[in-house]
């Protein structure tokens, strides 16, 4: 599939908009260059912060909130003042 653009004055270019679809390229998004012999690879970047990574992955969170809705099911409630106390007993629940 080839698809056509025109490179500005500035050196702008709008990416078609069946090539945003497919690569999932929306506003506001961090695009990279890459020069590969006389061709140009353009790539979409994901960015997440580092403690969104350590912490649960998105299988590990849809776990998590089913146990938590069973334990206020149950009546078994915890509370917690200090972030790092709650993840902590996070991590002893879900072994």
């Amino acid at each position: 599939m080839k698809k056509r653009a025109v490179v500005s004055e500035r050196g702008t270019i709008t990416i078609p908009e069946s090539i945003r679809k497919i690569a999932n390229i929306h506003p506001g998004d961090l695009i990279e260059f890459e020069p590969y012999k006389d061709d140009i690879i353009l790539r979409r970047l994901l960015v997440t912060r580092a403690e969104e990574e350590k912490f649960m992955s998105d299988d590990e969170w849809d776990k998590f909130e089913k146990m938590v809705k069973q334990q206020l099911k149950n009546g078994e409630y915890t509370g917690y003042t200090d972030f790092e106390k709650a993840k902590e007993h996070s991590r002893r629940l879900r072994k």
